[in-house]
């Protein structure tokens, strides 16, 4: 009975003192959380603390999924060098050491890394060097760098135990460099964004992530788990309606205008005629010697718009009934006063009588501005011109989602009474007294060529969240018909005549019909200064009889020569035909014989017969042999090949459309023709239509 009776009374006495312990960890937790809680928060809120970090911004893309700009992350990597053990330390510096000085060859020496780890250390233990709890080793390392770095010695025991500190940032990348970067535009951190990046900000930046940091010596914070230990947020993804290639075309023939012309700078807007969709954008403007994307002048840029505003004027007066394309008028050999100004065409003609449609064709200011004053100059008919201008949709902005679009100016001859005078509309009516960017007289045009229902020019097609379509962005109608289809027929017909016989024939094509209108704008002509500048301007449509696609070129301030189809002309020309080139839907093989048009073949390729044969024998492939001609074409045929004849001819171009590059360069440059390449694989657009008369031309094939 004493031994139970003493193992009770220990029992009892290991009991009580767990109690005893338990009231005084209890105490102490209420002491130090309500008692004395603010003293220790306070505490700890100056070393440990949640703060905010950014999610990785979403990706943008072109219409085709091609990256437009990505977040690519960076690491950076630091160490606590009074993390490890003393005999860890010395076990191991000397290998990491010379790790790192393997790794970053370019960088310090294996003794030099040692002997600052080594002295930094014993600075830090002594509290000389409070730095050495976050010694900087290297930054902007990639994942598979930091992957690397992290099994070399020391630093694969860990945080806690080797003191590697890993830090993950993020990066803004275009990788397509130049190619539309003031549209994509930019993403700063602390600033105001710009371009897409600024405006669709609230989808791409995403939700914020609080991260738990800690502060060490001497003031900086480090996270207080591994990057990798967290779930990183992402942005939601936009995709555009871009077309790099086209993106690439456009920005590319408007830099060899520019550099033509030596002009101060140019921009360049390609456009879908049915949905409004922009499919390329491109601002250039010199620097350091070249050209660079540098501001979006296409859609922010306001200037006088010269003779492409004819075409609006043009359609107000036959709308109204006030003129017809034979309607007289008189171009005074191309100098006429207006009141108490001269009016002068771009050179002195010495043509007098005249029709609309001649004055349209040559551009004449004097005839336009003749027509538009007798039909609007009166006092009572002034606002009536005004309206025509605002049904035109000129008067007010295109609404397309990017920051900084400048708002157009129309006079109004009640709102603006004051500078309203009697050449007010004539010089209206050839495209001055107001102001528009590019891209609203382009809105204007693609209204033309989509009979006049006007669409809102749009840049965003979709937004994606993890792979899924959360908003879709549709074309939307904003007029479903600015004028009567008669009226819209008749200046389609002048636009198509300017470029096959007036001042856009530098524009004109055998491969693609285009119809466009030229504008050239004396800038500041009211200032009386010795040296005159001047913006060229094209604008208009392609392909004329079924449009597509609609474009316009300004090119600012050029030198030499200023003439909107002199400086413009060109690019318009080789963008249209390069870009009919790769759509095989909108060449026109109407003008073909019957034998000539192109054979349909489906999954064919075409070559050198002997070297197709030599494949298939090596390769044990059944296939039908029907020629023994050396151009053949292979397609499939069930479970066999069949070889075809492909007939060559050494007067009309051929279909190379399924060959590969070495036998395409022989067959075009054997029968006269220079070829220029874009891409790599095999040919699948050429831009001179099979069956087309050879006579040394230059052939671009296309190659994916």
């Amino acid at each position: 009975m004493d031994r139970k009776r003493e193992l009770l009374i220990r029992a009892y006495l290991v009991l009580f003192l767990f109690i005893v312990y338990a009231l005084v960890i209890i105490w102490k937790i209420f002491n130090i959380s309500v008692i004395e809680g603010d003293k220790w928060r306070e505490k700890g809120g100056d070393n440990v603390k949640w703060m905010k970090v950014e999610a990785d911004r979403g990706n943008i893309f072109d219409k085709n999924g091609n990256l437009l700009a990505t977040s690519l992350p960076f690491f950076e990597i630091r160490m606590d060098l009074l993390v490890p053990r003393q005999d860890l330390f010395d076990r191991e510096i000397d290998s990491l050491a010379i790790s790192l000085a393997n790794f970053f060859p370019e960088g310090k020496s294996s003794y030099e890394w040692r002997s600052e780890m080594i002295t930094a250390r014993k600075d830090g233990k002594a509290g000389k060097k409070s730095g050495s709890r976050y010694h900087f080793i290297k930054r902007n390392l990639t994942f598979d760098q930091v992957d690397i770095i992290r099994d070399f010695p020391l630093f694969r025991h860990g945080r806690n135990s080797g003191g590697i500190i890993v830090e993950r940032t993020t990066k803004r990348d275009k990788p397509f460099n130049d190619l539309a970067a003031r549209t994509i535009g930019m993403y700063r951190s602390n600033a105001s964004n710009i371009g897409l990046e600024g405006s669709f900000d609230k989808y791409l930046r995403g939700a914020s992530q609080q991260k738990l940091m800690k502060r060490v010596p001497p003031g900086y914070w480090i996270p207080v788990y591994e990057p990798e230990e967290l779930e990183e947020t992402k942005g939601d993804d936009i995709v555009t309606t871009l077309d790099i290639r086209f993106q690439d075309i456009v920005q590319e023939e408007l830099h060899i205008a520019l550099k033509t012309f030596s002009a101060k700078k140019g921009t360049a807007i390609l456009m879908e005629v049915e949905t409004g969709a922009i499919a390329a954008i491109s601002n250039l403007e010199q620097s350091g010697g070249d050209y660079r994307e540098l501001y979006n002048h296409a859609i922010g840029t306001l200037s006088e718009p010269g003779s492409t505003m004819k075409l609006a004027s043009t359609l107000a007066l036959i709308e109204d009934n006030f003129a017809d394309l034979q309607t007289r008028v008189n171009l005074h050999g191309g100098k006429k006063k207006f009141y108490d100004r001269w009016m002068y065409d771009s050179e002195p003609h010495g043509i007098y009588e005249s029709t609309l449609k001649q004055a349209f064709i040559k551009s004449s200011n004097v005839g336009i501005a003749s027509l538009a004053h007798k039909a609007y100059g009166k006092k009572n008919k002034r606002q009536m011109f005004t309206n025509k201008l605002v049904k035109f949709g000129l008067s007010e902005k295109t609404g397309i989602e990017i920051i900084g679009e400048g708002k157009p100016y129309l006079k109004d001859p009640v709102q603006d009474h004051k500078v309203w005078y009697g050449t007010t509309v004539p010089w209206m009516a050839h495209g001055y007294e107001m102001t528009l960017t590019p891209l609203q007289v382009l809105n204007f045009y693609n209204t033309i060529a989509n009979d006049g229902t006007r669409m809102k020019p749009y840049i965003v097609s979709e937004v994606m969240s993890e792979g899924k379509v959360v908003k879709t962005i549709k074309p939307k109608i904003v007029d479903e018909a600015i004028a009567s289809k008669k009226s819209i027929d008749k200046v389609k017909f002048l636009l198509e005549e300017t470029v096959t016989a007036g001042t856009a024939r530098k524009a004109n094509s055998s491969k693609v019909r285009i119809a466009a209108k030229t504008g050239t704008t004396r800038v500041e002509y009211y200032k009386k200064t010795k040296t005159k500048k001047y913006n060229g301007s094209l604008a208009g449509y392609f392909p004329a009889d079924n449009p597509k696609y609609s474009l316009i070129i300004v090119v600012y301030e050029p030198k030499e020569t200023f003439y909107g189809g002199a400086v413009a002309g060109k690019a318009f020309r080789k963008i249209a035909e390069r870009i009919v080139g790769l759509q095989l839907e909108l060449q026109d093989f109407a003008h073909l014989d019957r034998n000539d048009k192109p054979m349909p073949y489906k999954h064919a390729s075409l070559g050198y017969g002997p070297d197709f044969q030599n494949v298939m024998d090596y390769l044990k492939l059944g296939y039908t042999k029907e020629t023994k001609s050396n151009w053949v074409s292979v397609s499939p045929d069930g479970k066999s090949l069949v070889v075809k004849k492909n007939k060559i001819s050494n007067s009309k171009v051929p279909d190379v459309r399924g060959m590969g590059l070495r036998d395409a360069i022989y067959v075009l440059e054997n029968i006269g023709l220079t070829v220029d390449i874009n891409g790599v694989g095999k040919v699948h657009a050429q831009s001179i239509l099979p069956g087309t008369k050879i006579k040394g031309q230059e052939i671009e094939i296309f190659l994916n």
